[in-house]
């Protein structure tokens, strides 16, 4: 595949035709929690760029920034992740993002345990969950031997893949494309996920 973008509310208004066929596919940005939004939210660019994704043909993934330091955020989280999926269908994974400090003060195996109970229940919905992280919080503040069983998107921005075995590496934050302003990650792909997720028949939720 190409290398894709990942996209919240901080790349404003995307231009997406300029983007169609330059780009693999996209993770769009679907949950995370600020005060200034009344708590756990869905991105207020989320559903736009999701239809433009569909209307372009670009395949599509999602990702959600975690904040939980308990089981009830977990579900509080998933429970706004799964209003904002209802009804779609993606060719990409859903990934679980676990990369902020202030889940730093659990343990790692307290912290990958609730990875584990988010990326469970999203594979229970009948989807293609990932975890995603950089290289240095995986070596610190997780167990990665316990996360081994699922599919990691890793961020490192040196010049060098990383070793830790991943589907995807997001090898820059500062990437510049046509259609958007200002930086944009962008990921290498290892894997055909549209064929990969399409044949397993997981690409939206059961129920």
């Amino acid at each position: 595949m190409k290398d894709i973008i990942d996209v919240s509310r901080y790349q404003g208004t995307i231009h997406w035709d300029k983007l169609a066929g330059k780009i693999g596919g996209a993770m769009l940005k679907t949950v995370s929690t600020n005060k200034s939004f009344g708590g756990i939210y869905i991105d207020p660019q989320f559903e736009r760029n999701y239809a433009e994704c569909k209307r372009l043909g670009i395949p599509v993934g999602v990702y959600y920034y975690t904040y939980a330091q308990d089981a009830a955020t977990v579900q509080a989280e998933l429970a706004k992740l799964k209003e904002a999926l209802t009804g779609k269908t993606f060719t990409l994974p859903v990934a679980v993002d676990v990369e902020d400090n202030k889940l730093k003060p659990l343990s790692a195996d307290a912290l990958t345990e609730l990875v584990i109970q988010a990326a469970d229940t999203i594979e229970s919905w009948g989807l293609y969950a990932m975890v995603y992280t950089y290289t240095y919080y995986n070596q610190t503040e997780l167990n990665m031997d316990r996360l081994a069983a699922y599919d990691l998107w890793i961020a490192d921005y040196r010049a060098s893949r990383p070793s830790r075995k991943h589907g995807m590496w997001q090898y820059t934050s500062t990437g510049q494309l046509e259609g958007i302003t200002g930086n944009v990650d962008i990921s290498h792909v290892y894997k055909d996920y549209p064929s990969v997720i399409t044949r397993a028949g997981l690409t939206c939720l059961r129920g």
